[in-house]
C-alpha cells in the first residue's frame, strides 16, 4: 500500500503525552504520507517535543502552529492542509495498535465506494477495567445508519478509531465552538454522506477522562447546551432527519441534567430537564421520572452545589509560619495551593507565627496573623507536645475562632501535622476539614540518624492516626505518600493527591529558554534550598566535597553555585574551597537557574516531594538525582531526569552527560515539557479542585 494517509494531531499542552501516540504510529510509517501536529497555543515546548519524537521515529511529522482554542478547528486545519488520500485523526493523549492504519486502509480500498473504515477501540478510564468498543450494526442504507447513529443505537466512533478518504469529506468540517459532541456532529455529516466499512480488530487505546467531560457539562450548561443544538440544527441541510436531530438534542440536555445533579446544581438541572420533557419520548421515559423526583427531593433537602462554578467556595488554610511571601518549600506548597483554591473563591491564609503587612496583589487572597510578637510565649494549647509538634499560643486559637466566625469558610485546609492540636477545636466549625500531610512525618523520622528520631517516630504514627479519624480528607504530595500513610492508618478518610507545583509559576516563562553560555565555566552545577536544613546541609556537604572534586578532574572549569537561606556554618566554610559558591538568601533564583547547566540533588534523607527539582526543570535545567531526592514525582529516570544512588555515580553521570550535548537537549525539552504539564498551575489548580471534593475527583 502506497504511503497515501495525513495523520492530522491537534494537540496543546501535550509534551508530555505526545511521544507515546508518535511512537504508536511507527509500524504504520509506510502508509504514512505525512504527519500534520496542529499546535494550538501550547506553552509547555509541544512543538519541540513532538519534533524530537518523530525524528528518534523516523516519522515525517510537520508542525502547523496556530491560535484557535478548540481541537474541532485544529482538525479543521489539518483538513484543509492534508495531502494524503486519506486522513487519520489522532488525539494527543492516545495511541493506536501497531498497523492499524494500514488494516482500516486496506478494508478502506477493500469497499468500493465506501467512504469511513472504522475499527474497534479500547477506552481506558481511571478506575476502571479497560472497555471493548466494537463497531456493529453499520448497513449499506445511509440514512439508516446516520439515524441510529445520532439515537445511540450504534457503538460512537471513537476519535482515532477510523480513516477518512478524502472525497468523503470535501466540504465537511469539525464545529468549531463547541467541545463536547463536535466528533458526533462531524461523523453524523459523514455517515450521511458515504457507506461505512467496520471491522473488528481494535484499533485504538484511548484514555477517557470524566472529570474533564463532566467540566464541559457543567461549564455554562445552558450555553453549552444552545450551541450544541445549533450545530445539530446544521445536520439538517446534509438531510439528516429531523426527528433524529430532536432525539439527539433532548438526550444531550439530559446527559446535562445527569451531571448537573450529580454536583448540586439542582436549579441549572430542572432547566435543562425542561428542553428534555419537551421531546415526546425522552420526556416520557423512566429516566426522565428518576431525574425529575431526584431534582424535586434534593430542593427539598436543602442540597448545595458541589462545585464552584454556581456559588464561590471559601477556604481558609492555617498553617504555622507565614506563607506569604513564599521561602521556604513549606509556604510555596501552602501559597501554591491558596492560589489555586482562589480560583474557585475567597482565600484566608492564617499563620501561627506573625505575617508581615505586604498582602498578596491581584488575587482574593488576604493573609491573618493568630498572634502577635508580644504573644509568641503566653500559655500554649494542651498540656504535652511530642517531638514535631509546633508550639500554639492560646490566643492564637482565639483568633481563629473569630476569624472562622466572620469569614464563614466552606473548608478549613491545616498545614501537617506539627499542627495537630488544631484539629479537634476546629472540627465543629466547619462543614469540611482538611488535613495537609506536606510529609508522612512518621517516615521522614525514621529516615533521620539517632536514636531520639527512632523513638519519637511511633508517637507521630499515632498522631497521624487520631488526625484521620478527625478530619473530613487529607491532603498527600504523592502516591508513594498516600501509600505511606494508608499502610499505618486504619480510619477510611479519602486522601487525595495533591502535588507540589512548580514554585513562582506565574513569574517564569512557560517557553523553553535557550541553553547558558559558556563563559563563566562550564558546567554550572547549581544546588538551592533551606542551607539549615539537615537534609540539605548533607548534601551540600557532599556535593562540595566529593562529587565536584571527582567531576573536575574530568572538567576543570566546572563550578558549584549553592543558594539559600540561613546556611549552616558547616555550608558556609564550604565557600573555602576551590570551585564553590555561596549566594545567602537570593532574593531571585531566576538568574542562577539561567545560568545553570545542570542541578545536582544529592539527597539522602527528607520527605514530601522535591520542589526545586521542579522548578529546575520548568526552567529547562537538567537535573541529576539520587532516587530519595526525586522520591514521590513519578519522573522517568533516563528521560525526565538521571538518576543515580551514589556520590560517584552522580559524579560521573555529571560528566558523560556535559560530553554529550544532543542529550543535553532532549533532556532539556523532556523535562521542561513533563514539569508544566504536570505540576504547572492548571495541574495544581485540578488537584486542589479535586482535593476540595469538587467534580466528584475520584481517589
Amino acid at each position: 500500500m502506497a504511503a497515501d494517509i495525513t495523520v492530522v494531531i491537534p494537540a496543546r499542552n501535550a509534551a508530555a503525552t505526545l511521544d507515546a501516540a508518535l511512537g504508536s504510529l511507527t509500524a504504520d510509517r509506510p502508509v504514512i504520507r505525512e504527519i500534520l501536529l496542529i499546535d494550538d497555543s501550547s506553552d509547555d515546548c509541544t512543538a519541540e517535543a513532538a519534533m524530537e519524537s518523530a525524528r528518534r521515529h523516523g516519522l515525517p511529522l510537520d508542525v502547523v502552529s496556530v491560535r484557535l482554542g478548540s481541537a474541532g478547528a485544529a482538525r479543521n486545519v489539518g483538513i484543509e492542509r492534508t495531502s494524503g488520500t486519506s486522513i487519520f485523526f489522532l488525539d494527543a493523549d492516545d495511541e493506536v495498535m501497531p498497523g492499524s492504519l494500514s488494516l482500516l486502509g486496506s478494508a478502506l480500498a477493500g469497499r468500493p465506494g465506501a467512504g469511513v473504515a472504522v475499527g474497534a477501540s479500547i477506552r481506558r478510564a481511571k478506575g476502571r477495567p479497560d472497555k471493548l468498543k466494537t463497531p456493529h450494526g453499520y448497513g449499506p442504507d445511509k440514512r439508516q445508519n446516520t439515524r441510529r447513529y445520532l439515537r445511540n443505537e450504534l457503538w460512537p466512533i471513537a476519535m482515532g478509531s477510523a480513516l477518512v478518504a478524502g472525497w468523503a469529506t470535501a466540504g465537511i468540517r469539525f464545529p468549531e465552538t463547541i467541545g463536547l459532541d463536535e466528533d458526533t456532529c462531524y461523523w453524523a455529516a459523514l455517515l450521511a454522506r458515504a457507506e461505512i466499512v467496520a471491522i473488528d480488530t481494535p484499533v485504538l487505546l484511548y484514555h477517557h477522562d470524566e472529570e474533564r467531560m463532566a467540566r464541559r457539562f457543567i461549564t455554562a450548561p445552558r450555553k453549552t447546551f444552545l450551541t450544541i443544538a445549533r450545530e445539530l440544527n446544521g445536520l439538517a441541510a446534509a438531510g439528516v432527519e429531523r426527528d433524529a436531530l430532536q432525539w439527539r438534542k433532548a438526550w444531550i440536555a439530559q446527559r446535562i441534567a445527569r451531571q448537573l445533579i450529580k454536583h448540586g446544581m439542582l436549579a441549572d438541572a430542572a432547566g435543562m430537564m425542561r428542553a428534555v420533557k419537551g421531546h415526546r419520548e425522552l420526556g416520557r421515559s423512566w429516566k426522565a421520572a428518576q431525574y425529575l423526583a431526584r431534582i424535586r427531593f434534593g430542593r427539598l433537602a436543602g442540597i448545595r452545589p458541589a462545585t464552584g462554578l454556581a456559588a464561590p467556595r471559601r477556604t481558609l488554610i492555617v498553617s504555622f509560619d507565614p506563607a506569604y511571601p513564599p521561602a521556604s518549600g513549606a509556604d510555596l506548597r501552602t501559597f501554591g495551593n491558596a492560589v489555586a483554591a482562589a480560583e474557585i473563591g475567597p482565600v484566608r491564609l492564617a499563620s501561627v507565627r506573625p505575617a508581615g503587612s505586604t498582602q498578596p496583589p491581584g488575587r482574593d487572597i488576604r493573609t491573618v496573623s493568630l498572634t502577635t510578637e508580644a504573644e509568641k510565649l503566653s500559655h500554649s494549647l494542651g498540656w504535652r507536645r511530642i517531638k514535631g509538634e509546633n508550639r500554639i499560643p492560646r490566643p492564637a486559637l482565639a483568633r481563629l475562632r473569630a476569624l472562622v466566625r466572620a469569614f464563614r469558610p466552606d473548608t478549613i485546609v491545616v498545614e501537617s501535622i506539627p499542627l495537630f492540636k488544631l484539629l479537634q477545636p476546629l472540627r465543629p466549625l466547619t462543614g469540611q476539614l482538611i488535613l495537609d500531610m506536606h510529609n508522612v512525618e512518621s517516615d521522614l523520622a525514621t529516615q533521620t540518624p539517632g536514636d531520639a528520631a527512632s523513638a519519637v517516630s511511633p508517637e507521630i504514627r499515632q498522631l497521624e492516626r487520631r488526625a484521620a479519624a478527625i478530619v473530613d480528607r487529607i491532603w498527600v504530595c504523592s502516591k508513594l505518600d498516600r501509600e505511606r500513610l494508608k499502610a499505618i492508618t486504619t480510619h477510611e478518610t479519602p486522601v487525595d493527591i495533591v502535588p507540589n507545583g512548580i514554585p513562582r509559576a506565574k513569574e517564569m516563562s512557560e517557553t523553553l529558554p535557550p541553553p547558558p553560555g559558556t563563559a563563566d565555566g562550564f558546567p554550572v552545577i547549581l544546588f538551592v534550598g533551606h542551607l539549615g536544613y539537615h537534609p540539605n546541609v548533607d548534601a551540600a556537604e557532599r556535593l562540595a566535597r566529593i562529587i565536584l572534586p571527582r567531576v573536575r578532574e574530568a572538567l576543570p572549569d566546572a563550578r558549584l553555585v549553592l543558594a539559600g537561606r540561613s546556611p549552616d556554618p558547616a555550608v558556609q566554610a564550604l565557600s573555602e574551597l576551590d570551585g564553590v559558591v555561596l549566594i545567602e538568601n537570593p532574593d531571585d533564583i531566576g538568574p542562577l537557574l539561567s545560568a545553570a547547566h545542570l542541578c545536582i540533588v544529592p539527597l539522602r534523607t527528607g520527605g514530601g516531594t522535591r520542589i526545586k527539582i521542579l522548578e529546575a526543570m520548568a526552567a529547562g535545567v537538567p537535573v541529576i538525582a539520587t532516587p530519595l531526592a526525586a522520591e514521590g514525582l513519578d519522573l522517568t529516570g533516563g528521560a525526565d531526569l538521571l538518576l543515580s544512588d551514589t556520590d560517584e555515580g552522580l559524579a560521573d553521570l555529571t560528566i558523560a552527560l556535559c560530553s554529550d550535548p544532543a542529550r543535553v537537549a532532549r533532556l532539556r525539552v523532556r523535562a521542561h515539557g513533563t514539569a508544566w504539564s504536570r505540576f504547572g498551575p492548571q495541574a495544581i489548580r485540578d488537584a486542589v479542585r479535586h482535593g476540595l471534593g469538587l467534580e466528584g475527583a475520584s481517589r
